[in-house]
């Protein structure tokens, strides 16, 4: 097997650091924060939604694959959605609802789920907001029960 010509190579990051120019501020000064939600449904079986988690105005990075959704099994064929609510950016523009930013048609009516959350497929979701950003779940196609839970943690890193 050849070795490639240039080897070894470099991220654009690594070039920057070993330049000594800039470096992403996202970089610096920076911490992790772990936003825990628990709900055990008391309701009475149907569809619905569940707000979560929220987080105060300010900018952050959620920073998917550390965030994790835990669920029991709901009635069959039931799908899980996690998303946000609307919110407004520090600009002042408005951002529509999306109930499928994170997680998408979850299978809880075949059984319970224990994992990462997988959208945006990038790996991060970067969020500007002047007001609260709300993270809630959507139970649609069949059922959610009394008794039945969603729990999890989302991470964010916050500050530059």
């Amino acid at each position: 097997m050849a070795t490639f010509t240039g080897s070894p190579a470099s991220g654009v990051e690594y070039a920057l650091y070993a330049a000594h120019d800039l470096v992403p501020s996202r970089d610096w000064g920076s911490k992790l924060r772990c936003w825990f939600f628990h709900y055990t449904h008391s309701l009475g079986a149907g569809l619905g939604e569940v707000n979560l988690i929220r987080m105060e105005p300010g900018k952050r990075r959620i920073l998917i694959d550390l965030c994790r959704i835990v669920a029991s099994q709901m009635v069959a064929t039931a799908d899980l959605h996690l998303g946000y609510r609307a919110y407004t950016k520090y600009d002042g523009t408005a951002v529509v609802a999306d109930d499928n930013a994170f997680l998408d048609n979850a299978d809880v009516g075949g059984g319970d789920i224990d994992s990462a959350w997988v959208l945006p497929a990038v790996g991060y979701f970067d969020v500007d907001s002047k007001t609260n950003f709300i993270i809630y779940a959507m139970i649609d196609t069949a059922n959610i029960e009394d008794t039945d839970t969603i729990n999890g943690w989302c991470i964010t890193q916050e500050g530059n």
